[in-house]
């Protein structure tokens, strides 16, 4: 088991986010058993709003689960109960403990800060010019042809520009105290997780982990917010509206209202064991069970 498993269930900000909820859920086998019919199945409006539901109510084991085709999910199990049944080296304990303290001692946000800090300041004289070049990189590639943008992509990104505009004016990216009260929320999230070392952590099933490392999922969103972005908001904006529908395959379209304006976009589906997977979109549960 490596670190890299601290990273997915402490930090679980990884597993979700607002792109998780607008490509609606993950990926499905390239190829789907003949056996799925959608004689029985759900709405595919339905799965996605459930996701967003999830996600807004910060069941990060539920989300996980949701989003992975159940053959998927078994096999990540499986692999993760082999990882967390190897015996643990001292080495190993040891890097953990360093790693885990880095976000529940006692004074986390003191030794992040002392670390950031110098970093904001040196970015501080830079800001309002790459301000400036990322608002005209926006423009350019709304008016542009030559972007690779579709005109699809090209209305929404239209349509979203001028709150885009209205927040980045208007939000000090490297505000001190905003950062500070970001690691807060992140830091005192961590410790109410529990977990102190690697036997503890060992110690739990997939879904136990991902149940302890919930509490992140939601400073996640608390921090974020500091920043001017409500993502439950944008959760209960969503909107789905099933555009064609055959026999295990479906396309929908998903609408979020992001900075006031309707952000949309359209996704293919596929049945598999009577639940609806998007196509093409990943959540990579390797790194859970810590292959």
């Amino acid at each position: 088991m490596k670190t890299k498993l601290l990273s997915l269930s402490l930090l679980a900000v990884a597993v979700v986010g607002p792109s998780a909820l607008l490509a609606a859920p993950a990926a499905a086998p390239a190829a789907v058993s003949a056996t799925n019919t959608n004689r029985n199945a759900p709405d595919p409006a339905v799965e996605i709003k459930h996701l967003a539901e999830l996600f807004r109510a910060g069941d990060l084991a539920g989300l996980a689960q949701g989003l992975t085709p159940r053959r998927q999910w078994e096999q990540a199990r499986l692999a993760y109960e082999m990882q967390r049944n190897k015996p643990t080296g001292e080495a190993e304990r040891a890097h953990f403990a360093e790693k885990i303290q880095q976000f529940t001692a006692p004074d986390a946000v003191d030794q992040m800060m002392a670390k950031l800090e110098p970093e904001m300041a040196k970015a501080r004289p830079q800001a309002a010019g790459m301000l400036l070049m990322g608002m005209g990189a926006l423009r350019v590639a709304v008016n542009s042809s030559d972007t690779k943008l579709s005109d699809a992509q090209r209305e929404v990104l239209r349509g979203a520009l001028p709150g885009i505009e209205r927040w980045a004016n208007s939000t000090d990216f490297l505000s001190v105290a905003s950062l500070r009260r970001a690691l807060t929320v992140l830091t005192e999230a961590a410790r109410r997780t529990g977990i102190t070392d690697i036997d503890q952590l060992k110690a739990l099933p997939l879904e136990g982990v991902l149940e302890r490392a919930s509490p992140m999922l939601t400073a996640a969103k608390e921090a974020v917010r500091t920043y001017g972005i409500d993502l439950d908001a944008v959760a209960d904006s969503l909107r789905v509206e099933v555009l064609d529908r055959g026999q295990d395959t479906a396309r929908v379209r998903t609408t979020v209202t992001v900075f006031g304006a309707p952000v949309w976009a359209e996704h293919d589906l596929v049945l598999i064991d009577g639940h609806w997977y998007g196509k093409g979109v990943h959540v990579n549960l390797d790194e859970v069970a810590g292959l």
